[in-house]
């Protein structure tokens, strides 16, 4: 009897072991393919390149304008240094330094006492010249006189009149005078002074329109036209632009530098410019409107091809492009994009063809 019931329990027991061992087996292969999943999950995240961060722009159009820049003197345009034609003494000076005086407006007079005595000398003798050849014409005609005679008293009036002309030229050498109307920007004599011919007495400029002379190289000669617009900024006047206009565009490029000059007048109703300034010109060069525009910092330049990263959800693709005016940091794009997409204008040094990308604020 205890033989027959040690047996029943030696079975219980063996099976019991076995039935241990297979969940042992279960929870173990579990174990295994969980570990096997892990790993191979955080091996593919490890080979999988980052997504790279960059800035997007979107692609707009608008208008856009070219400009040449450059920096130049203010120039007047029309100066002169008015000199005394005749000797004497300064007995009146009409204008100062910075006022205006119009064309032929007398700045000084000389003494004038033996030229007005020269004028009124040469008025008589052209009176009598004239009453001598009034009555050799009457004797002429009556006989008494030959045609030789006759023609000698024409030739005393015509004489007498070239005295007076020349006596009235020397009276207006004693006259300083302005070859233009512009403003005195030096006086060189003074009341009393004796000058001697050729002595400098003035110095006169007629700086309304005001100019600037700047030189560009001889590939922008074709993109220069006269009526061009200009703006001209001064250290003196901070934040104010003045307006201008090209009037002259010289055909001739100079051989020695191989640039080209051209002339911006500038109005300044305010006379708030001066002749010797310092200033920055910019000047227009061509007009855009309605085109695609881009960032020019968002280009790619390889091989002498330019070509941007156009973003597709979070990947890139590579496309080429044909850029025409640039002006500043903007490009007009002739050809590649379209108004509204999306391109990497920060971030693309590292980019290739489908790479990853993540959009951030920069």
């Amino acid at each position: 009897m205890e033989g027959a019931k040690a047996r029943p329990r030696r079975r219980v027991w063996v099976w019991s072991a076995v039935g241990a061992l297979v969940v042992v087996g279960a929870v173990a292969g579990v174990l295994v393919a969980r570990n096997a999943g892990g790993n191979g999950k955080k091996k593919s995240d490890k080979d999988a390149p980052p997504a790279a961060p960059v800035e997007l722009t979107e692609v707009r159009r608008g208008s856009l304008a070219t400009w040449l820049q450059t920096t130049t003197t203010l120039e007047a345009r029309n100066s002169a240094t008015v000199i005394a034609r005749a000797p004497g003494e300064i007995v009146r000076l009409a204008v100062e330094e910075g006022e205006w005086v119009e064309k032929g407006g007398v700045l000084a007079r000389l003494e004038d006492t033996e030229a007005r005595l020269a004028v009124q000398r040469a008025e008589v003798a052209l009176e009598m010249a004239k009453r001598e050849s009034e009555r050799g014409q009457k004797m002429g005609e009556q006989g008494f006189l030959s045609d030789r005679e006759l023609d000698d008293h024409k030739l005393k009036l015509r004489n007498a009149g070239l005295e007076l002309e020349q006596a009235r030229h020397d009276l207006s050498e004693t006259r300083l005078v302005a070859p233009f109307a512009g403003r005195v920007s030096e006086r060189l004599v003074n009341l009393g002074e004796t000058v001697v011919a050729g002595k400098e007495c003035f110095r006169l400029v007629d700086y309304d329109p005001i100019l600037a002379r700047v030189y560009f190289p001889e590939r922008e000669l074709p993109r220069l036209r006269i009526g061009s617009p200009a703006t001209v900024e001064l250290d003196g006047h901070p934040g104010h632009t003045f307006t201008g206009r090209v009037s002259l565009v010289n055909p001739v490029v100079d051989r020695s530098t191989g640039t080209f000059k051209v002339t911006i007048e500038v109005r300044d109703p305010e006379s708030r410019l001066r002749p010797g300034s310092f200033a920055r010109v910019r000047l227009r060069t061509g007009s855009f409107d309605d085109t695609v525009l881009l960032p020019r910092r968002a280009m790619v330049v390889e091989d002498g091809d330019e070509y941007v990263f156009v973003a597709h959800g979070d990947t890139v693709s590579r496309v080429a492009v044909q850029v025409g005016a640039v002006t500043g940091d903007t490009a007009q794009i002739l050809a590649g994009l379209v108004a509204g997409d999306s391109v990497v204008t920060i971030g693309q040094g590292g980019l290739k063809q489908g790479s990853r990308i993540k959009p951030v604020r920069l």
